[in-house]
């Protein structure tokens, strides 16, 4: 560390995890790159993740440890933030690794190009444990300028718009202009987190990280891409991703997706609006079908639903949505909107599903609080 002060902060928010920690911070510290601090935030574990770290931290000053009660994934990668030092940021997840050139080639990206942002492929672990696949890029992502960054790649992650669905309707695969939003695939510079105050937004369960990712992408000046995959991801099982999935938290998840994409486009001048049109729609329908699983009641699910249904966006979009009887399902659902309202399709779906419902925890463990982590393919 030059002066003391690391040139890379790399924040690892820890919960439960002591048979994986060890091996995603050690990724780090065997790495080519060697001038960085990492802030692990062991957030609430009730198992020996504190240990753990602890004892890696007492071995490595590069190592720092905060200890807080639980708050879930976005408010200790908030803790991570407001604890960094470096003018890089990373951030990695407990059970993950990264390649040991990670820190090296996206630090040098930036520097070189003098970007504000890198982005980078990386290999995803089958659930067999041993064999990875490839997770390219969808594009060449290296621009000079905000107005392309917006055009280009934040409105491959915000959501989905009119003409994907068209494109949808002609053949092309719905997903196949996505790009995921993991933080932990890119690099970010703290000081432009810090000039805008960027945050994880703690009302969000799932997708959060994609809102981070596009909050950050509206002050961006020059970004940069490496096809080389830097990072090994590993979809646990057990983890608190597939404990959200189909569950409560992500029906209730869909409002706060909502507001969260209406701030940001707010902060863009109303300029995003279009891409995220489809998607409005897209989480309402997801609601009636999420009542089949989920352990909502009537108030609380029907409350939701008219919220969502009333706001002006929504009501423009289900309007305007375009149709094509190539998805006759979707087609029939989108009229049924229209002429019935999302009402009387709450309380029909409600009722035809009470017998399938299944009682999820929202939530770490026994804990009722909402924990925000990453999804994989968004809303």
């Amino acid at each position: 560390m030059s002066g003391g002060v690391p040139k890379a902060s790399v924040i690892v928010p820890c919960w439960n995890v002591e048979e994986w920690v060890e091996d995603a911070i050690s990724s780090v510290l065997r790495g080519s790159f060697q001038d960085f601090e990492i802030i692990a935030v062991d957030d609430g574990s009730t198992d020996g993740t504190g240990a753990v770290l602890d004892r890696i931290a007492a071995s490595d000053a590069r190592v720092r440890v905060i200890h807080q009660t639980n708050g879930g994934v976005s408010c200790a990668r908030n803790r991570g933030l407001d604890a960094a030092r470096g003018g890089y940021v990373f951030f990695i997840d407990p059970d993950d690794t990264c390649s040991p050139e990670m820190l090296s080639r996206s630090i040098s990206a930036m520097e070189i190009g003098n970007v504000d942002y890198c982005v980078f492929a990386y290999r995803r672990r089958n659930m067999n444990g041993k064999d990875f696949s490839l997770i390219a890029l969808k594009g060449d992502y290296r621009y000079r300028s905000n107005a392309e960054i917006r055009a280009g790649y934040l409105s491959r992650m915000f959501g989905y718009s009119f003409a994907n669905v068209r494109m949808w309707y002609a053949g092309t695969p719905l997903f196949a202009h996505r790009e995921e939003g993991y933080v932990w695939r890119c690099v970010y510079r703290r000081s432009l987190i810090e000039a805008h105050n960027i945050r994880f937004d703690e009302r969000i369960i799932l997708y959060e990280d994609a809102m981070f990712n596009c909050e950050y992408m509206l002050y961006v000046q020059a970004m940069f891409c490496l096809a080389e995959p830097m990072y090994d991801y590993t979809i646990q099982p057990q983890g608190a991703v597939m404990r959200l999935r189909r569950s409560r938290c992500e029906f209730m998840n869909k409002l706060a997706i909502l507001r969260r994409r209406q701030e940001i486009n707010r902060r863009a001048g109303g300029t995003l609006g279009d891409a995220y049109a489809a998607s409005c729609v897209f989480a309402l329908l997801e609601m009636f079908a999420l009542l089949r699983t989920v352990p909502i009641g009537w108030s609380e699910g029907r409350r939701i639903v008219r919220e969502y249904a009333a706001d002006s966006e929504v009501r423009t979009a289900i309007r305007t949505f375009p149709l094509s009887w190539r998805k006759p399902v979707l087609a029939l659902a989108v009229l049924a909107l229209r002429v019935f309202g999302a009402g009387v399709i709450y309380a029909v779906c409600w009722t035809l599903f009470a017998p399938f419902r299944r009682r999820v925890k929202c939530g770490d463990g026994d804990q009722s609080k909402d924990i925000p982590t990453a999804t994989l393919h968004g809303e």
